[in-house]
Formats: structure tokens, sequence, C-alpha cells
């Protein structure tokens, strides 16, 4: 474990050391490899650790804190045509404020750094290469999330079908054949980045590659319909103008970001949300995919910038970073369970967890960083209505009007 400029550098078995060190044990989000460190690193760890100057040592326990039990986390991907590729893991913790940590495996080893969401925005704004001009064409509808997905398996069919065309030298085919769909997309979890099921499958309750697709094949065809995405054309359906521009967007790609994050409420239920960005000379579609709900829209790149620094933002109002603030504002002084090693109040007599009498070897673990308020959850009732057409959201989280399709600010 060492420090390459900003970035901690380290394996695996050495940031479990580093986390048991600090006090910080496996969180229900937990990024944290699942390697059982040796006697020998856990040593050469606390010695790191310890001969640390007091910023960098804030530091480097608030990154390795968030990536142990973040509050929320997520994972990005972003590609620049098809020739790169860069993946990485977001990690947020009280500890670190308005900060991410931003970790990605290189080599043999884990790099941790901090970022601020104004510069990551910074990066991605540039992967969407914000200083071309769009000719966006405006659309955006709501779906159910299994139209959604639909959507990208008949993308997916005739793509393959356009370049088996290219090879053949004849016409692309239009139209398609929806009685193929349900084995393209059980075929779904087996794909990488370059086909967003692939992505979206790690956000849903159930795996794209096992879902009841015959059950759901119509109902999802006639939303599409229903939408102007797709129309038919006798047995088959076709693209209609909308549906194709999304085609050609997500054929000529430019770039492609995508963001899935996961989050847990008070009652300990998680929530995930995905969000897919493609780039083409002259369109930026969207797709994100939370719950039963999902949006598809061209955007421009204003619309990204705000979407962007929306999800990126992380901490209660006014936090300030691990750089920024070297008192953070601590709870009450807990220890660490010396066999499941869960942490509790020093009053308590015994684990909460597994019971284990506090010992007085249960070493007292560093003060944990108060959490922030979770955010209120609208109630059903109070669903709010859409400012354009009148007409109530299909809920008070929704991004887009069902009806007509209008933003919701």
């Amino acid at each position: 474990m060492n420090y390459e400029g900003k970035d901690l550098v380290a394996t695996g078995a050495e940031l479990v050391a580093a986390s048991a060190h600090i006090g910080e044990a496996y969180g229900s989000l937990s990024r944290l490899p699942r390697i059982l460190p040796t006697a020998e690193v856990e040593a050469q760890v606390k010695a790191f650790l310890e001969q640390l100057p007091p910023e960098r040592s804030q530091v480097t326990s608030a990154m390795i804190a968030a990536v142990a039990n973040p509050g929320r986390a997520g994972t990005l991907h972003y590609t620049l045509g098809d020739v790169e590729v860069r993946r990485g893991i977001l990690a947020w913790h009280p500890a670190i404020g308005t900060a991410w940590t931003y970790m990605f495996f290189a080599g043999s080893r884990w790099h941790l750094r901090l970022l601020t969401p104004e510069e990551m925005l910074r990066v991605l704004m540039e992967v969407l290469q914000e200083s071309l001009p769009l000719r966006s064409t405006p659309y955006r509808c709501c779906l159910n999330t299994s139209s959604s997905l639909l959507f990208l398996g008949i993308l997916h069919l005739l793509h393959a079908a356009h370049l088996q065309a290219c090879l053949s030298h004849v016409e692309s085919p239009l139209s398609f054949d929806p009685t193929v769909l349900p084995d393209i997309l059980h075929e779904g979890g087996t794909e990488d980045f370059r086909w967003p099921l692939y992505f979206f499958d790690k956000v849903l309750p159930h795996s794209v590659e096992v879902m009841p697709w015959n059950e759901e094949m119509a109902a999802a065809l006639a939303d599409l319909v229903k939408h102007d995405l797709i129309a038919p054309s006798g047995s088959d359906y076709q693209l209609t103008p909308n549906g194709f521009a999304f085609a050609a967007g997500f054929r000529h790609h430019l770039t492609k970001i995508g963001l899935r994050f996961t989050s847990q409420n008070a009652a300990a239920v998680e929530a995930h949300e995905a969000l897919l960005l493609v780039r083409s000379p002259h369109d930026l579609h969207l797709l994100d995919v939370g719950g039963k709900e999902s949006a598809l829209a061209s955007l421009t790149l204003a619309d990204a910038r705000k979407l962007l620094e929306v999800q990126l933002h992380v901490g209660p109002a006014g936090a300030e970073s691990a750089e920024t603030a070297p008192h953070a504002t601590t709870a009450a002084a807990k220890r660490t369970c010396t066999v499941c090693g869960a942490r509790f109040s020093m009053g308590e007599k015994v684990c909460p967890t597994c019971g284990t009498p506090a010992h007085a070897d249960s070493a007292p673990a560093p003060a944990a960083t108060a959490p922030p308020p979770l955010p209120q959850v609208p109630r059903e009732s109070a669903i709010p209505l859409c400012k354009k057409c009148g007409k109530p959201l299909a809920k008070a989280t929704s991004k887009f009007c069902g009806s007509c399709g209008a933003p919701v600010s």
C-alpha cells in the first residue's frame, strides 16, 4: 500500500486490512473485495497508516471507509467510440462530505482517489463532447421497465441485421419479427457493456435473461407502439421515425456513459437506478431505468449537464469534504466486536449483532461520522400534477409526464 500522487494504491487484501484497522466493517453496500489478509499484510498496512501525516491520514481513512461501508455506491462506465472503456466504482461515506471515492483496477492493484462532483462532471461532459453542437430531435416518454428493455433488444437485433446486410452487400432490413425477441433478450446477461442490456441487468429485480418475456412481450410491444417508437407492419413491426432516431444514435455512437447507483433507506431496502447516455454525431439519447418505470429521451447537452449534476450530488447540505474539514463532526465513541466486526456503543455490554460479550479486548473503534438525514420519500397520496397537461404523474419521483412527455422540473 502506498501513494502515487493523489492515488492511494493497494491490493484487495491491503484494503481489507486497512478497513479493519480503522474499525470500518463491511457494510451492506460494501465494495471491498472478499479477501482474508495475512498477518504480514496486516502489519504492513498498520505501519503504513500510522506513519501518515494527519491530513493525509484523514483522507485515507475517509476513502477506505467509503469503499468498506458506503452510504451510496455506484458504478461508472464510459467509452470513447469502441476503442477505450473505463470502468470504476463510486462510493460515498459521510466522512468525505460532498466528495466521492473513485476506485478502479489497474495492473494488479486498486487505485483510490477523492473526486468532487464538479471534477467528475467536467470529465463526463468532455466524454460527451460538449464542445461539439447537437442537432437533437426532441422526444421524451415514460415507459415501464420491460418496454424499455424490449426496445434495447430491438435495437440490438436490428443493429446485428444491419452489420450482416453490410457484409452480404444487401439492403438493411427495416422491420423485425417479434417472435425472435425472447431469445435475444434471454442472451442479455451474457454480453459485455457494448450491449446496454447487460449494464441494466445489474439494477433489475430479476436478470434480463430470466424475465418472463413470453408473458410480457405483447404488453411491451403495445407500449412501444403507443409511444410511437415502433409500428405494426403486417405480422412484423418496424421502427417509426422516432425509433429510428434512437437506432441511428446507438448504431453510430461516438461516446457512451453509464452510471448505476445503489442506496439504502431507513428500512434497509435498497433502491437502484441506472442511466445510459449515448452520444452520436447529431443526437444525445438517454435511457434511465429505476424500479418499474423508465424514461427514454433525446437530450440537449444542457439537459445532460443538469441531469449529471443531480446524479453526482452527494452529502448533506453544507457538508465539507475530507480535504477541507480536518475536524469532522463525529458521533459517540464506539467499539468493534472481536467476533463479527460490528460497531456498537461503548456502553453496551454485548454486541447487538452477534451477542458476544463486550470484553476489554473489544478495541474502541474510531468514532463514525454522523450519517446525513435520509431523503423524505413522498407519500403516494401527494402525487403531483404535470405542469403542462395537468394530468397526475405516474409517481412523485417521475422524471417525465407519462401522458404528454413533458419533463418534470
